[in-house]
């Protein structure tokens, strides 16, 4: 059993058969779509969203056979996985006492932990190399953006000895700060500088007696907690703040929700907004669930009453299931739209959550 292996069977755990196993290949790639965001969200899975955008299918599907032939799950025709006792026990076992990944949360910082680390080791290269008069050398990140950034940073920040020196006392101060639950070399090996490049994710395992997928998880769930810090005291590392910072451009939401947000704002129905953008009403509701899940001060009163929601959430917590069928058969006169914006607000209430 490897770290991944661990991680799909404790998303299998989560999701309880109510969708098939590649629910949770898109969750790990982190497709932006309102159903693989909705679901990271409902099954209590946001740590792991966007946490292998260059995994592959086949690969995928290895390790979920390799969980079967070791009786841990158990895949149907339909392709849903159920865990074995034997699978859910060896996740409480060797993963959720101890390994599991805490400060992650691919739906907060999935596209900001990339960002973030590519600006930073593009950074630490470019200010080792200039202290040195060096002005040959293969950049680390190859990104025009990343690199664009990057000039810009240090057109704002002449001074290179200055920001050399602030940056390494924030970056030491803040890996001091949090070396009782990291270890900085996870991070730190993999910086480069003059005459000196990283170390790979398969080098920094073998110096740690790790599995490199195990690296892997521990260096995102490193950048997590990084970030999680900067932005709760941002005036104590104001440099590495800055690093971090979202463009613009980034969101929470996909693109297409957030231009139905723009028109639900402005007062629009859903059948109104679904003929103004020419999509399906299905994908308006899909739209709509998003911004619940995402959005913990949007409002359903205009979709349903309070009494309607306890009704649904009495229904989970009873059958333990957030199957929009199951669900139905016990409160027929709700729509299945009206079930899953119940579902969407009860998203992250540990209450009905599904581990073991």
């Amino acid at each position: 059993m490897t770290y991944l292996n661990y991680v799909i069977l404790y998303c299998f755990l989560q999701i309880n058969g109510e969708r098939s196993i590649y629910s949770v290949f898109h969750i790990l790639k982190g497709k932006k779509s309102s159903q693989s965001i909705q679901d990271a969200h409902i099954f209590n899975l946001q740590p792991f969203f966007l946490s292998l955008p260059k995994l592959e299918r086949t690969y995928f599907y290895d390790k979920v056979k390799q969980l079967e032939k070791e009786e841990f799950v158990c895949v149907d025709e339909n392709d849903k996985a159920t865990v074995t006792p034997d699978g859910a026990e060896t996740v409480q076992r060797h993963f959720l006492n101890g390994d599991f990944p805490s400060h992650m949360n691919g739906l907060v910082f999935g596209d900001q932990a990339f960002l973030f680390w590519k600006r930073l080791s593009l950074l630490v290269q470019v200010l080792s190399n200039a202290k040195e008069q060096e002005t040959h050398y293969f950049p680390v990140q190859r990104n025009k953006s990343v690199q664009e950034w990057v000039k810009g940073y240090l057109r704002a920040n002449p001074s290179i000895n200055q920001l050399t020196s602030d940056l390494h006392k924030e970056m030491q101060r803040l890996l001091k700060e949090l070396s009782d639950t990291f270890d900085p070399n996870i991070l730190v090996s993999r910086l480069s500088g003059h005459q000196d490049y990283g170390w790979t994710e398969l080098q920094i395992a073998e110096k740690l007696k790790m599995h490199e997928e195990e690296i892997r998880f521990r260096f995102l769930d490193m950048i997590h907690g990084l970030l999680t810090v900067l932005e709760r005291e941002p005036s104590r590392y104001p440099l590495l703040y800055s690093i971090g910072l979202k463009s613009d451009q980034q969101q929470n939401l996909t693109i297409s929700t957030s231009k139905t947000y723009n028109l639900y704002q402005k007062g629009h129905t859903i059948e109104e907004i679904a003929r103004i953008r020419n999509l399906k009403i299905n994908t308006i509701e899909d739209h709509l669930i998003e911004l619940i899940l995402t959005d913990n001060g949007f409002v359903i009163d205009p979709f349903l009453s309070r009494e309607e929601l306890e009704d649904v959430l009495l229904v989970m917590k009873e059958r333990q299931t957030k199957r929009l069928k199951h669900i139905k058969e016990k409160l027929p006169h709700l729509s299945y739209f009206q079930i899953r914006v119940a579902i969407a607000k009860a998203g992250e209430n540990r209450e009905f959550e599904t581990r073991a």
